[in-house]
Order: C-alpha cells, then structure tokens, then sequence
C-alpha cells in the first residue's frame, strides 16, 4: 500500500513538473481587450499582451500608429482617419472633425453661435445639443456620437486585423472633466461600433500609469495633456496604487493647444496660476507629446 502511494505521488510531481516546463512551449495568452484614446484631433487603439507584460500600439494598413479623427461621409460611403483627411480639402462641408468637442455636451445658444463660426461643415442647434448636418448619400444629420461610433469602428477593425480574431471589449480613456453624460455617450459611440465598454478610464491617470507611475515611490503627480483641442492640467494623488484627481483645470478654445503649439518646443512650463498647490522636491519631469508628467512626493498650499 506504501509502495502504491508513492508511485501514485511520484506521477502526480512528475505531470505537476512535466506542466511547468511546457509552460514555455505553449502559445502567450491571446489579448482579449483593446485601449483606446479617442482624441480630438487623433486616436488610436493598442493592447497589452499578459505574457510578456508587453504594450502594442496598433497601426492602421499604412503603418500609422494614430489616425486622424475625422470622418467624411460621401455619395458612396462613409471615410475615416486618413482617408478622409484626403477628402478635407475637396468636400470640407461633409468632413466632420472635432466631434468630441460636441459629445455628451448642451450649449447655451450664445455658445453655439461661437462654434458654429471655427467650422467649415454646418453645425445645427437641437435644443442644445450639436448635429452636424451632411449631403452625402442625401442630406441627412449625424450626430457626434455617430461620428464618434465611425472612428471606434475604425479603431475596432485595426485591432482585428491585428490580432487575427474578433474584438469586443475594450477600456477607453476620456478627459477627467467629462461629466456622467460626456461619458456615457462616449460608451454609446462605441456600442454603436460593436464594443463593449469594460471602464471609463480618467486620460491623466491613463498617462501616468502609461509612465509606470502606479509602481513608482512617488505620491503626487501633476499630468499637463497639451491635446489638439484642450489643454488640460491634472494634479493626482496616488493612494494604493490607484489614483485620485485632487484638482484639474485647463482651457478649451483652441489658443494653447497641440492644434497650435510645436509641442517639440517645449522645453518649461509654469502653471502656477492654475492650482492652489505646489509640488516640490520634483523626482523628474517625463515629456512625450501631448503628456508631460510631472511627479514628487511632496505637496503644500500656497498662502
């Protein structure tokens, strides 16, 4: 009876030890969820592999790693990214762009009036709430989050192509000022593209996780997003490995933007006037356009 209970435990640490070292022949766990930043002016969509804990942007069919966030709508069909980049200059009153602007959002009219005039295509006025008024295939209204769904679509299938199989859940990145309705018509734009939203993730908390900030020893992190269509300023805290907006601030008409800074240029930035705080004993400061990430482990209030 012994003898059978240590053949029978010799076969089980033998499959047991024979399972670990097949380990490393067996094929890496295949992605399963895809990232998104839905940008003003570009997007772009990557995914993390689990066995190497390695990032992969995806590029489109030419190689680009973002593609323009602008969609043109013709008498034939409907064109995303670049190429409906090409169609800007020839059909500018049916290429959409700077949806996200408009998403979720309701304006006063006098704000309408405003944006109505930074655009060549016809901006209408539902209550508040923009569509963009087309003639492609008969005139028609389109909504931002339509425009929207064609860009995550896009994104969608470069990812597919990508990974050689079906994508349907993915975690996407918006600007830490979207209210609950900015946000959920952003998951509505991507439920129209056939995704499922897994989390809504903060674009500040999104770029200092990018920087590995979460493993880092630091405690505050000051995350300048100098995009094409706002500036933001975001000061994080960070508790457990998480974190935590403790104030943000920025502007959003366009005049300090990537659309109109060389953000190659910058070399110093001086946002004092934003915050009542004050970061201090700065570990460093990470610059990669549009993000500079700015952390310490020290935080006081100025007087």
């Amino acid at each position: 009876m012994a003898g059978e209970m240590t053949i029978l435990g010799s076969a089980v640490l033998t499959l047991l030890l024979a399972g670990y070292l097949s380990q490393q022949y067996l094929p890496l766990p295949t992605p399963k969820v895809i990232g998104i930043d839905l940008g003003t002016t570009y997007c772009s969509v990557g995914v993390f592999f689990p066995g190497t804990g390695k990032v992969k942007v995806i590029p489109d069919e030419n190689g680009h790693i973002s593609i323009p966030s602008m969609v043109s709508f013709t008498d034939h069909d409907v064109y995303v990214g670049y190429e409906s980049l090409e169609l800007a200059d020839a059909d500018p009153q049916n290429t959409i762009y700077d949806a996200k602007r408009f998403i979720g959002k309701t304006f006063t009219p006098e704000e309408l009036e405003a944006e109505i005039g930074r655009y060549p295509f016809k901006v209408l006025n539902k209550d508040g709430v923009v569509e963009f008024s087309v003639t492609g295939n008969g005139s028609m209204a389109v909504s931002p989050e339509y425009v929207g769904s064609r860009l995550l679509l896009k994104l969608k299938e470069m990812a597919e192509k990508f990974l050689g199989m079906p994508v349907a859940n993915a975690v996407i990145s918006v600007p830490a000022e979207f209210d609950l309705k900015q946000r959920n018509s952003t998951i509505e734009a991507a439920n129209l593209a056939g995704l499922k939203i897994l989390r809504v993730i903060n674009e500040p908390t999104a770029a200092a996780m990018a920087y590995g900030l979460h493993k880092a020893d630091v405690f505050y992190v000051l995350v300048i997003d100098l995009g094409g269509g706002t500036l933001d300023v975001s000061l994080l805290n960070k508790q457990g490995g998480m974190f935590l907006t403790r104030a943000m601030s920025g502007e959003s008409t366009g005049r300090v933007t990537g659309s109109g800074t060389d953000t190659s240029n910058v070399r110093s930035v001086d946002f004092t006037g934003f915050f009542q705080y004050s970061l201090t004993s700065f570990c460093m400061c990470n610059f990669m356009p549009p993000f500079i990430c700015i952390y310490s482990k020290k935080l006081s209030v100025r007087k």
